[in-house]
């Protein structure tokens, strides 16, 4: 009896750390491309009934110290699921512009319409916040039964140049000449 509860004891830990375990990771960008690709995968595999996980707050595409999270959007522009805003879902967003005027889910459909996968900086308001802060997105196309979509995940505060050394084979949408996707 004392061993078959200590095996309950040993076991609920061990789920409680590999539950929390997304939580516990500082955010980067190399979190944010594993959480996309993973996101990726399991809409290959269920399509939009992998929706359900991705929004599910305390799930593994909540990560980051909760900082991190996946999003969806379809070629057309609507954004299909958003965490953080679910007020988006549901919206064409393909003409929205950051405060700079990039249009950044159009560059984002331009980018996997060409590449497939890639890095895009704009600016967007940090959770909680109403003023944008730079921000960089890993994005990655993705279809499953004739339908596109667009699986991203980002981070505020890092330059182009560290995406460029720690990804060196990555496409990045460039800002500063915005018709130039660099790879």
């Amino acid at each position: 009896m004392t061993q078959r509860f200590a095996s309950i004891i040993i076991a609920t830990g061990l789920l409680i750390v590999f539950a929390t375990a997304g939580y516990s990771q500082s955010l980067t960008p190399e979190l944010c491309k594993e959480k996309v690709k993973e996101a990726a995968e399991l809409i290959k595999e269920k399509g939009e009934a992998a929706f359900t996980e991705l929004r599910n707050p305390k799930g593994r595409f909540r990560f980051g110290n909760g900082q991190g999270y996946v999003w969806v959007h379809n070629l057309k522009g609507v954004m299909l699921v958003h965490p953080i805003k679910r007020s988006l879902e549901g919206k064409n967003l393909l003409t929205m512009q950051d405060a700079n005027g990039f249009r950044l889910f159009a560059k984002m459909n331009k980018l996997v319409r060409k590449y497939g996968e890639g890095w895009v900086y704009y600016a967007w308001p940090k959770p909680g916040h109403h003023e944008t802060s730079p921000k960089v997105s890993f994005v990655e196309l993705v279809k499953h039964n004739g339908k596109n979509y667009v699986v991203g995940s980002g981070m505020y505060n890092i330059n182009g140049s560290d995406i460029a050394r720690r990804f060196p084979h990555d496409t990045i949408y460039s800002e500063q000449k915005p018709e130039l996707l660099l790879h």
